[in-house]
């Protein structure tokens, strides 16, 4: 009888691939895997094996004007490969390039009205591109310094040679720079030393308040996000951020900074010393519409202000097209429509066609400066492949009279009209809506005083957007993310092919966002975020809306610190708690209360990558010497039953001790359930609370007594 063998069971792969960021996509339900994408279609993966289709309105944040897999496209990338397109040739001719670049040139003249024009380099990303254009700007800025050097330091040969003739003398103004006695010797070797120092002044680009323009190390100095640029800030160019509201600011900061040389004249034998201005602003940054910044679109006048800056700085303008550019806004080029003519333009995303990695810098022929081809160079760009895709890509925008452009401008307004008539509805919880053809932005109202504890949270620490975003796919199928560094804003970039059925069904998903917004009621929330199967316990949404406005004056702040009208001083205690078991959370936020046990422990399962949550609002209690003590508590969002593991918690715990801290607490106390899950005692930072101190009635949600968590219901004395 032949011997069964049991099949080797296939471990799980261990995920080293940016595991700690899919960790947070779990919190948000954004972790899912698409296996298939199609035009405005995306599909992912079903735990039975199946898929199930999605609408895709993030469009590889702006990289899909044609869609996915746009079938012309893709069978041109075949046609192309088959024919065995050579994409390393380094070092050689490379037609296709130079079709690409005679195409941008042929739109450039119509929609720039070009009296020139531009020559092209190749990258491969758009960040690359922004990197590409710093460098060719600073290649011509040290160009024209070093023209001015060489023009000073021919002045200063001058003079010495006429100096040993006996034909010179100081003026007032040399005679003071040369000091007590000096004469030409002096003062041309202070000139030299003070020359030299200027000459050495670091290069500054001015770049706009909310602009993006990538995460490479230099381009991440344009990026106004402190959030991205500061962990790296000493590695890269010095930028100044301008509103555009106030471009003028650049030349304030110029005429206090900027530095000079000193030059030495001749005129009848006397010596004099004038200033010449060093060129150290080497170009402005400017997007048409702000993406990352929330969809903020530059206006015709605010882009006529920043080119009158740029001409008296006398620095180039350069136009990052990188996320409009391409037919996204209802033309090649967003900035034509605004009257910006940039002296370089940045492109990316939509001239690959969603199969190429590709970008182009294109700079004015006047400003190019050739040797910068022989200093820049990237193995893959220029690469026949790329290109072919681009020239295609191309040929497809312009052909018909440019039916392209006109159609994403059909579909971006009828996209615009959906979203305004949800924000009509809702102009409670809605902000706005912004942007131009399909960049367009859907603004929810702050939402970090809501009355629901899940829904405040998740706006006060940042996460509101990727939230709504996980409960939109989930629930309604849509696909959308928020923009970077505007967590209320989602920004929507779809293909010039996007239906009506598309975005009714977008707009049906924004109204459910909105019900649950007015009424606060975060069960709909937080349900499909924990990526069970099991049935939502109520289909209907409930009001959670407190019965009555608050007291004029609003909550108490966390910066308070004394009480108006006496004259004892109140004492700020942090408490940092811990909120993991169902019962704490049905009683931290009630409209969670029908959610069963199981779906409340998924919950905070999945939120182990984002467990510190943000602080309540405070509480206070009267004390007995006429003060008060406030009391805000920083929940962490853990497991605190049997399944927690102990010694885990530490780098969490001691996170919100240090943001307690850094919010001006006068004491720190952590609960006795972290403290035991840290194995560690209290972190460094957390004190014992002061005498008399209690643990803030309705955990810092609105002072009622019975929603405190039985475990945290002891009174702390010390």
């Amino acid at each position: 009888m032949e011997e069964l063998t049991e099949e080797p069971t296939e471990e799980p792969m261990e995920e080293l691939a940016e595991r700690h960021l899919g960790n947070a996509l779990s919190a948000w339900g954004l972790d899912v895997e698409y296996v298939r994408a199609q035009g405005d279609t995306v599909h992912l993966a079903e735990p039975d094996g199946g898929q199930r289709p999605v609408t895709d309105f993030v469009g590889g944040f702006g990289s899909l004007f044609f869609g996915h897999n746009h079938p012309e496209l893709v069978a041109h990338a075949k046609a192309l490969l088959d024919g065995g397109t050579p994409s390393h040739a380094q070092l050689s001719r490379r037609t296709e390039a130079q079709r690409v670049a005679a195409a941008l040139n042929t739109i450039a003249r119509r929609e720039l009205d070009a009296g020139e024009p531009y020559e092209v380099v190749f990258a491969n990303t758009g960040a690359e591109a922004v990197e590409a254009a710093m460098k060719h700007a600073e290649l011509a800025r040290v160009f024209r310094l070093g023209a001015l050097a060489e023009e000073v330091a021919g002045h200063v040969r001058d003079v010495r040679e006429r100096s040993r003739s006996g034909e010179t003398r100081l003026s007032a103004a040399a005679a003071e720079l040369a000091g007590p006695g000096g004469d030409i010797a002096t003062l041309v070797a202070e000139v030299e030393r003070h020359n030299t120092k200027a000459m050495g002044r670091e290069p500054v680009f001015f770049a706009l308040s909310g602009g993006f323009h990538g995460k490479l190390v230099g381009s991440l100095q344009l990026t106004h996000n402190p959030t991205f640029r500061l962990p790296f800030q000493a590695l890269g160019a010095r930028a100044r951020f301008v509103s555009a509201d106030h471009p003028e600011e650049a030349l304030t900061y110029v005429e206090a900074e900027r530095p000079y040389l000193l030059d030495l004249v001749t005129e009848d034998g006397s010596v004099d010393v004038v200033r010449r201005p060093v060129p150290f602003v080497a170009a402005f940054l400017v997007e048409p519409i702000q993406g990352e910044g929330g969809i903020r679109e530059l206006t015709a006048e605010q882009a006529e202000r920043i080119a009158d800056v740029c001409r008296a700085l006398r620095c180039p303008v350069v136009v990052d097209e990188i996320q409009t550019g391409a037919g996204r806004t209802g033309a090649f080029f967003a900035s034509a429509e605004i009257g910006l003519t940039g002296d370089y333009y940045t492109l990316a995303k939509s001239v690959g066609g969603g199969l190429a990695k590709t970008s182009m810098l294109l700079v004015r022929r006047s400003a190019y400066v050739k040797e910068f081809e022989l200093l820049h160079s990237s193995t893959f760009a220029k690469d026949s492949f790329s290109c072919g895709i681009t020239e295609k890509v191309l040929e497809m925008l312009e052909r018909d009279g440019g039916a392209a452009y006109r159609r994403a401008a059909e579909r971006g307004a009828r996209l615009r009209t959906a979203l305004e008539r949800v924000a009509a509805e809702f102009g409670d919880v809605v902000h706005g809506v912004r942007g131009r053809g399909l960049l367009l932005g859907f603004e929810f109202a702050d939402q970090s005083a809501s009355g629901s504890a899940v829904i405040r949270n998740y706006a006060r620490s940042g996460f509101f957007g990727f939230a709504v975003s996980g409960f939109l796919l989930r629930t309604y199928g849509v696909r959308l993310m928020p923009t970077g560094s505007s967590p209320y804003t989602l920004r929507l970039q779809p293909s010039y092919n996007i239906d009506d059925a598309a975005i009714d069904q977008l707009a049906a998903g924004l109204r459910g966002v909105c019900r649950i917004l007015r009424h606060q009621d975060a069960l709909h929330l937080v349900h499909p975020l924990t990526g069970g199967d099991s049935p939502v316990p109520r289909t209907g949404i409930r009001d959670f809306r407190p019965s009555a406005p608050a007291a004029e004056g609003g909550e108490p702040t966390a910066t308070r610190v004394a009480v108006e009208g006496g004259g004892a001083t109140a004492v700020r205690v942090a408490y940092v708690a811990d909120l993991g078991t169902p019962e704490a959370l049905r009683q931290f936020d009630p409209s969670l209360a029908e959610l069963d046990d199981i779906t409340l422990r998924a919950f905070v399962a999945r939120s182990a990558a984002v467990r510190a949550m943000a602080p309540c609002p405070p509480v206070r209690h009267r004390a007995a010497d006429g003060g008060t003590v406030e009391v805000t508590v920083f929940p962490l969002l853990v497991e605190s039953g049997a399944g927690a593991v102990p010694g885990t918690l530490t780098a969490d715990v001691a996170g919100q001790v240090a943001a307690a801290r850094s919010a001006g607490h006068t004491a720190v106390v952590v609960s006795p359930v972290l403290r035991r899950l840290t194995g560690t005692g209290d972190p460094a930072g957390a004190v014992p609370a002061p005498r008399g101190f209690a643990l803030p009635p309705g955990f810092g949600v609105d002072g009622d007594p019975g929603l405190l968590p039985a475990e945290l219901a002891e009174v702390l004395t010390v």
